[in-house]
């Protein structure tokens, strides 16, 4: 019968009065991790499943970040006379002078910009509210074209990203590519440069990039770039840059 102390027992013969001998079942001690505090820490498999959860929902919510902002409320439209589309069988070779204008003061280096390359196209890119703000900003300057036929007011997009794309959608459609001259920050350049030469890779448009005459030179991080690098690629694969709405702020 089992011992009082609850423990297996092994019978045996290991002498002449064929005693029993008790063998009692040892424990194994825990393993004592030497090192700093995060080293103790990584040995823990839990505490390694829970960083690398952790890490992971981190990078998803930084790349969808921008998906979060949400759309702008509904504001007034611009004049209706002020709004041109292109004719696309013009677009044979033809120059594109595109300016991001949540700041009216790129918009107004683009117009200078636009004035010494005759016969290019003004693309003037922001939502309904920016662009009523741009148009009467040239306006009160009396910097607007009196001919406007060639100034294109392409309202679509939330952020960098969907500017970029959705002017790509528009002279996807013209016969022959040209050269697409984008005005922005000087702070901002790197980042839209590096969107716009992954969206425009093998289309046979060349892109190149234009200082306006701005004070807007908020800083960019480095790693804003890099997320706005994967949804430029993630559009050139699938036709979508991870915005929930589209990237169609108007």
């Amino acid at each position: 019968m089992p011992g009082e102390s609850g423990l297996p027992e092994e019978s045996g013969t290991g002498g002449p009065g064929g005693n029993r001998h008790r063998q009692r079942v040892r424990r194994k001690a825990p393993r004592r991790i030497h090192g700093s505090p995060l080293q103790r820490l990584w040995a823990d498999r839990r505490a390694r499943l829970g960083a690398v959860a952790l890490a992971s929902a981190a990078m998803v919510a930084w790349f969808f970040a921008p998906a979060l902002q949400g759309t702008r409320g509904t504001v007034p439209r611009p004049s209706k006379q002020a709004v041109k589309s292109v004719n696309p069988s013009s677009g044979q070779g033809t120059q594109v002078i595109s300016a991001f204008i949540e700041d009216p003061w790129r918009s107004q280096s683009a117009l200078l910009l636009w004035r010494d390359r005759p016969g290019a196209y003004l693309v003037l890119q922001g939502n309904a509210e920016y662009q009523a703000i741009t148009y009467n900003h040239l306006k009160d300057r009396q910097l607007w074209p009196r001919d406007s036929s060639r100034v294109i007011r392409l309202l679509p997009a939330c952020d960098t990203v969907g500017l970029v794309t959705h002017l790509a959608r528009l002279v996807e459609t013209w016969p022959k590519p040209g050269r697409i001259t984008i005005v922005t920050a000087p702070t901002h350049m790197d980042r839209t440069m590096a969107i716009a030469r992954i969206v425009y890779a093998g289309t046979g448009w060349q892109v190149e990039g234009s200082d306006a005459d701005t004070g807007d030179l908020r800083p960019e991080s480095q790693l804003r770039l890099w997320r706005d690098q994967v949804r430029a690629t993630l559009w050139r694969l699938t036709g979508w840059d991870g915005r929930l709405d589209g990237n169609d702020c108007v």
